[in-house]
């Protein structure tokens, strides 16, 4: 009888090989990773493995919406270990994540790197967008978005309210 195809399986008796993991320190996933997270396929499926793992050490979550929450911070690393996982509710594990400083950044929030001074610069300059990226140390697509309004919106001042107001990327109408 021919031996089954390499790899079959493997990821997943790891998993249940380590179930009862007896230490503290972080254990990393040594198979593939998606986005830093542990990932295999088992019965057809693609699976995060820390969720895989939390399932088969906690059992199921006691709901759909529930996450595999990881009490270390290094979930991003492929931290897998079943003593550093708990199921979370979406509010819960986002809370773990600043706490630990690995929320998810995006541009233009208060990660962004430009000033709204230099937002106001992009927007008059009639360099090219390949240039201005350059200059300022962004992508492309980003000049591009604050150029067009898709990002980085115009605040003002409403003279009769005195509110902040979006007045979109052109500014407003005289």
């Amino acid at each position: 009888m021919a031996s089954p195809p390499r790899g079959k399986g493997k990821a997943y008796q790891w998993l249940v090989d380590h179930v009862g993991y007896p230490h503290d320190y972080c254990l990393i996933w040594p198979f593939s990773l998606t986005r830093g997270y542990g990932a295999l396929s088992y019965l057809g499926q693609r699976h995060y493995a820390h969720r895989f793992m939390c399932k088969l050490a906690k059992g199921a979550p006691p709901t759909p919406e529930h996450e595999a929450s990881h009490s270390c911070g290094r979930g991003d690393e492929g931290c897998i270990n079943p003593n550093h996982l708990f199921w979370k509710t979406k509010t819960e594990n986002a809370l773990d994540c600043r706490k630990h400083g690995t929320q998810a950044k995006h541009h233009g929030g208060r990660a962004g790197k430009l000033t709204p001074e230099q937002v106001a610069e992009i927007r008059s300059s009639a360099e090219k967008q390949c240039d201005l990226a350059r200059l300022f140390g962004v992508h492309e697509t980003t000049i591009s978005n604050i150029k067009t309004g898709r990002t980085r919106k115009i605040l003002t001042k409403d003279p009769r309210t005195g509110y902040l107001i979006d007045v979109g990327s052109r500014g407003m109408q005289p």
